[in-house]
């Protein structure tokens, strides 16, 4: 039988040694909140790689595929985004990209992961992403097209808030996504 001081010491030193593996893992991952923002740190215009229109499109010069320049379900207008971003799961993702391509006549996917990787940015946050190409884009993860290499209840989106890939996520979670197609 533990004792009453074995047992609360016990829990004692759970907590500490959760509370020291915690801070390990946090520091090992680096400390978002110490960076600049990319809205601070990418300059007004700045379009890096990206050569843009009018009509919401944004084609990387380096990989040749096109964006659209807002999350599926909003619209591209006056160099904003506008309506109401799609939540969907992932297989509803995928469905939706489909029908979207039959009904535009353009062949629309969702980007891979290395795609949706390419357009984050290393040295900022809270998006990651260039927000004179991509404007008013959720800081939450994004569906990719990528079902990775786990169980088939999960497939791979990245966090536009750090840019990190986790192909842990429950497929049925509705979440964004944006959309590609190759010119």
């Amino acid at each position: 039988m533990i004792s009453t001081s074995a047992s609360i010491y016990g829990r004692r030193g759970f907590s500490l040694l959760t509370a020291l593996i915690m801070l390990s893992v946090l520091s090992s991952c680096g400390d978002y909140r110490s960076q600049e923002t990319c809205g601070e740190s990418i300059p007004r215009g700045d379009k890096g790689r990206f050569i843009v229109n009018k009509e919401g499109f944004a084609k990387d010069s380096v990989s040749g595929v096109t964006w659209y320049r807002c999350s599926a379900g909003q619209r591209y207008s006056n160099f904003r985004c506008k309506g109401d971003i799609l939540y969907l799961n992932w297989q509803e993702a995928m469905d939706y990209a489909t029908e979207f391509s039959e009904k535009s006549g353009v062949v629309w996917r969702l980007p891979t992961d290395n795609e949706m990787q390419s357009v984050t940015e290393e040295a900022c946050v809270a998006p990651a992403i260039n927000h004179n190409v991509f404007p008013d884009i959720a800081v939450e993860n994004h569906w990719t097209s990528s079902q990775g290499l786990h169980q088939d209840i999960f497939r791979c989106a990245v966090n536009t808030y750090s840019g990190r890939l986790s192909c842990r996520q429950a497929r049925n979670v509705a979440q964004p996504f944006m959309l590609v197609r190759e010119d």
